[in-house]
């Protein structure tokens, strides 16, 4: 004989214990906490930074969204002395968007402005520098023609004719001044002294 089936759950229910639910089955207070505080919400993916020259495309891929900053830019170098409406209107974006297309090309401008500055300065301190190391020889040979000078007195010396050390050191390399330690009253010193 076949047993219909709810006599066997029936007979399966009698047999074993019933199965604990998942707050009882916790007798620890602070596991039901932790479960209670989990949020249901499912957790985000975190987002990839985007780099600064990566374009923004919009959700269906059709235009970056940096397109009408663009657009406006090239607006305004078109029309340099338009007014921002006008730029706006032109170039099909906001005054608002035209704004920051003007502060983007002033930023541009001022940082091509110090980097000429900056390659003007090198050339002018290179056009300087052979003059300064040419004067800084002829104070070593003049402070030389003697003899040898402690390095103290002479880096002194050179301080007070407006020789920076850097100078003083390159001059020193291309006379091939010779370093030896002097006994002067028993302290044994740094000297510097032509070659020959």
């Amino acid at each position: 004989m076949k047993a219909q089936p709810f006599t066997t759950a029936a007979v399966l229910g009698a047999v074993l214990p019933p199965l604990p639910r998942s707050s009882d089955s916790d007798p620890d207070p602070e596991i039901r906490k932790q479960r209670a505080s989990r949020s249901s919400k499912p957790r985000r993916a975190t987002r990839r930074k985007r780099k600064k020259s990566e374009p923004r495309l919009r959700a269906n891929g059709a235009e970056p969204t940096d397109g009408p900053r663009e657009r406006a830019i090239a607006a305004l170098k078109a029309n340099s002395d338009a007014t921002l409406a006008e730029v706006a209107k032109a170039a099909g974006v906001s005054h608002g968007t035209a704004i920051n297309a003007r502060d983007e090309l002033a930023a541009e401008a001022r940082k091509a402005a110090r980097k000429e500055t900056r390659r003007r300065s090198r050339e002018k301190s290179k056009a300087a520098q052979p003059e300064r190391r040419r004067r800084a020889q002829r104070f070593l040979k003049d402070a030389l023609a003697q003899g040898p000078k402690p390095v103290a007195d002479l880096e002194e010396a050179a301080e007070k004719a407006h020789i920076d050390a850097h100078t003083l050191g390159q001059a020193r390399a291309d006379l091939g001044v010779v370093t030896s330690r002097g006994n002067a009253g028993g302290v044994q010193a740094v000297q510097w002294s032509l070659p020959g």
